[in-house]
């Protein structure tokens, strides 16, 4: 039991890095010129197992939790806890995705915007899809599923 523990913790560690790496090395300032492409997307592909094996042993470790240490009352009440977490995690994601496109002078639809026709995922956008917020978020959702998964199980 505690080795998944650590594996978790591991997988945690290893999945905050690589969301810190893409946000802040492979995303490109809106105030500097790029013409490189978007390297980030290798770093994605590199820590996508990582990311999937974080996410999958977060589920597991919540519903060992939930189905061997804790009561159904108070499995309820964690996941109230977390969807209200979620809905105000939206909150950040919503107003930094709004000032990056402010930042970029627009959508890429916009001919006067940084991305225009690069579409919504390029190495200026890297840090909309991977930053602290959205980390939280998926993993707060694999807490979740694990939850509702036992919930549904436990008498």
């Amino acid at each position: 039991m505690k080795k998944i523990y650590f594996f978790c913790f591991i997988s945690i560690l290893l999945s905050f890095l690589g969301f810190y790496l893409i946000e802040n090395m492979f995303t490109i300032n809106p105030d500097v010129w790029s013409g490189n492409g978007n390297f980030g997307i290798l770093i994605m592909l590199l820590f996508s197992p990582i990311f999937i094996l974080s996410y999958f042993l977060t589920y597991k470790m919540s519903r060992e939790i939930s189905y061997n240490k804790l009561k159904r009352k108070i499995s309820v009440v964690i996941l109230t806890l977390a969807l209200i977490s979620c809905t105000l995690l939206i909150l950040p994601i919503v107003n930094y995705t709004s000032e990056l496109i402010i930042a970029l002078g627009g959508t890429p639809s916009d001919p006067d915007s940084k991305i225009y026709r690069f579409g919504w995922f390029n190495q200026y956008t890297n840090s909309i899809y991977f930053n602290v917020y959205t980390f939280l978020l998926t993993h707060i959702i694999a807490v979740i599923i694990g939850i509702l998964s036992v919930i549904r199980i436990k008498p």
